[in-house]
């Protein structure tokens, strides 16, 4: 029996392979004895617990567990002896074709490589701050004639302009009355009254220049829904130059012109003739607009009213200039263009008023005392003159300031 049962535990295939695997199982260690009903638990251990384990061979057809001990006879397939090794467990299954030893250990060892390669080497990263740019800083513009903007120095400068011709204009009838009062009086008298008629005459230029300048052209009033397309371009040119809406007025006469009037920026006001109306082009008319809203922007309409109430009064087309000053057409040329991106639109407009027809008898450009005291103020001061000789530095020719245009 003892002989039986060593036989039936321990016994195999003979060592060239050529047995039929009759008893092919052997049991080692903890594994236990029978396959059939510890098969699974067996399979169990060997992929949890060090000790048990099995080996499972291509090339044979048994198994051997790898408990506690070593079998050397295991197992002998046909191409060569493999040898099992316990050991450490959960080694889970191997197949060779030639010799080889199977150790326990390889999923552990195989855990371990995986996490050791997605270790990172050195310190850990840190987040860098990075400075701010610096923002970016204006180009600087020289404040010259042929600066795309307004500067506050302009509107300054414009203002005390505005203010001197005031004060100069309220010093001669203020100075007879003072000398009236103080010979005939008293000096302190005429002194006092010297000061109040003064400030009394320079506010009530100041005041009352516009209505008079309106009223020497003649131009009167128009309803936005009346002239809707040049409502709807010098609303849109506002929002451009940080204006508020001017005042629309219309001068009935077949010459294409416009001019800006007005006390400053918040009371301005805006005329243009029947024929720019009609013979302008949108793009034209854009350029135009845009050329007196830079009047207005700079503060030249208040020096206009005051400069043709003055004109009236003193002396007519050349009191009008001295008091404006020269390079204005030249200046609210650049400014406009600026504004709008497209110098051509003014370039076509200025060509269109120097080829218009001269003006017939009886409109306002033919009158001397009434365009006369006003020609300085008008986007085209040559009507009527444009045989004159253009001096040298005049910037103010309708056509000087249509050749710089065309080069731009």
């Amino acid at each position: 029996m003892a002989d039986q049962q060593e036989g039936s535990g321990t016994s195999g295939r003979p060592a060239d392979g050529s047995g039929d695997g009759g008893g092919g199982a052997a049991a080692g260690g903890s594994g236990g004895a029978n396959r059939n009903r510890n098969r699974n638990r067996n399979r169990n251990r060997s992929r949890s617990a060090g000790g048990s384990g099995g080996g499972n061979t291509a090339n044979g057809n048994g198994r051997s567990g790898s408990g506690g001990g070593n079998n050397p006879n295991a197992r002998s397939g046909s191409n060569g002896q493999r040898k099992v090794q316990g050991g450490g467990g959960g080694g889970g299954r191997q197949r060779s074709q030639g010799q080889g030893q199977g150790k326990g250990g390889g999923g552990g060892n195989r855990s371990q490589s995986r996490s050791g390669s997605r270790q990172r080497n050195g310190p850990p990263r840190s987040s860098v701050a990075l400075a701010p740019l610096p923002p970016l800083a204006p180009l600087p513009v020289a404040p010259t004639l042929g600066a795309p903007q307004v500067f506050p120095a302009e509107v300054a400068a414009n203002r005390r302009r505005a203010i001197t011709l005031c004060a100069l204009a309220a010093v001669l009838p203020a100075l007879l009355l003072g000398a009236l009062v103080g010979v005939t009086v008293s000096i302190i008298g005429g002194i006092v009254l010297f000061v109040v008629a003064g400030a009394a005459v320079m506010f009530g230029l100041w005041r009352l220049a516009p209505s008079f300048a309106l009223n020497r052209i003649g131009a009167v009033p128009v309803h936005e829904e009346r002239e809707r397309r040049l409502s709807n371009v010098t609303e849109g040119l506002c929002a451009t130059f940080g204006l508020s809406m001017p005042s629309l007025y219309v001068l009935d006469d077949d010459v294409p012109n416009a001019c800006a009037l007005g006390r400053d920026a918040r009371r301005s006001v805006l005329v243009v003739t029947t024929g720019l109306m009609d013979r302008l082009n949108p793009i034209e008319l854009e350029g135009v607009i845009a050329h007196e809203l830079a009047h207005v922007k700079r503060g030249d309409n208040g020096v206009s009213c005051v400069g043709i109430t003055l004109g009236t009064i003193f002396g007519g087309a050349g009191t009008l200039l001295r008091c404006v000053g020269e390079s204005r057409e030249y200046r609210a040329d650049v400014v406009g263009a600026a504004a709008v991106r497209f110098p051509r639109g003014l370039l076509g407009a200025l060509r269109t008023m120097m080829a218009a027809p001269a003006p017939a008898p009886g409109s306002f450009f033919t009158s001397p005392s009434r365009f006369g005291p006003t020609r300085w103020v008008w986007i085209d001061p040559s009507v009527g003159h444009r045989d004159d000789v253009v001096l040298p530095g005049d910037l103010d020719a309708t056509s000087v300031r249509a050749a710089a245009l065309s080069e731009w």
